[in-house]
């Protein structure tokens, strides 16, 4: 077997290299010193914009097809001021469904059955899930039901 193996041979390397660590510091300056300028940090929710001088920046749902998830207080406990159980409702272009909940507890503040939705981005709808019989002895339900929404 027979190889070739090149070998460069650098002369006036004193020069050379000189000369690359001078650029490399002129380089790095550059990247050190102009690294933040002009920067500006904004943080938006959707739906909220931000403009300055010529610039408009909107936060909006994503191109995706994942619905937008907004959280609401279902029940709130107003003597100790806080939630004791979020609903949910899901956005995707001009559909809603809801999640909450169906069976609550008064007394232990319980939910004892929550809805659900599941989307379907090919039909472009959702599919909720109820509970059409529920059994309060045992607090479960016997029976559920589902409704397509949407296309």
């Amino acid at each position: 077997m027979n190889t070739r193996t090149k070998v460069a041979v650098i002369t006036g390397a004193g020069q050379g290299i000189g000369r690359a660590i001078a650029l490399m510091s002129v380089i790095a300056a550059v990247f050190f010193c102009a690294g933040h300028a002009g920067a500006k940090e904004v943080n938006l929710g959707t739906g909220e914009t931000f403009r300055q001088g010529d610039l408009t920046v909107t936060c909006g749902q994503l191109s995706t097809d994942t619905p937008l998830a907004l959280k609401d207080c279902q029940y709130w406990d107003n003597y100790k001021e806080k939630c004791l159980f979020e609903k949910t409702k899901y956005i995707y272009k001009n559909i809603e469904c809801v999640e909450d909940c169906q069976h609550w507890e008064a007394f232990n503040s319980t939910c004892h059955y929550q809805t659900t939705c599941t989307f379907y981005p090919p039909q472009m709808a959702f599919v909720r899930t109820t509970c059409e019989k529920f059994d309060d002895y045992s607090n479960t339900c016997l029976k559920t039901s589902e409704i397509k929404i949407g296309h």
